[in-house]
């Protein structure tokens, strides 16, 4: 993959690589097209809740997130899941984190503690362009089952 591959294509390429990988673990899983939109993936379950996937996509150990510049309070409207996809000559990486778990990677990553207050976290770093660090999600490597048990749990 060239290294001046523009941002929207990159952006393109890590959600439909991800929903790929969703489809092959049988779920009904579709890219959200257009360029306003707010969410990268859609789920649709057998009983009609839409599970909604946040797709960041790199060619480096470098996750932009915006995390606390677009959700000032932790009951915001916000994905249920955050597919960090790294694609790389030698083989695409695939960290999945509920978004829970990714406030908790954000906050670690700008120097917080687990128990963070939520609207003191935004209102430190909504000015600044979070991210995080592939050693940050590490732990969350190809934990595809998060999503396929919440598409699954009635």
């Amino acid at each position: 993959m060239s290294k001046q591959m523009d941002k929207y294509k990159l952006s393109l390429a890590g959600e439909y690589r991800v929903c790929s990988e969703l489809l092959r673990r049988g779920l009904l899983a579709s890219v959200v097209v257009g360029n306003q939109k707010s969410t990268d993936i859609h789920i649709v379950t057998s009983d009609g809740r839409v599970i909604v996937i946040e797709v960041k996509t790199t060619t480096s150990n470098k996750f932009l997130t915006k995390f606390f510049q677009k959700f000032e309070t932790e009951n915001k409207g916000h994905p249920d899941f955050w597919v960090l996809c790294r694609l790389n000559e030698g083989g695409d990486e695939f960290f999945i984190l509920s978004h829970r778990e990714m406030a908790i990677a954000q906050a670690k990553r700008n120097g917080l503690q687990d128990d963070f207050i939520w609207e003191e976290a935004y209102e430190t770093f909504r000015k600044g362009v979070d991210s995080v660090l592939k050693q940050h999600v590490a732990c969350h490597i190809d934990s595809w089952n998060k999503i396929v048990e919440a598409v699954t749990v009635n």
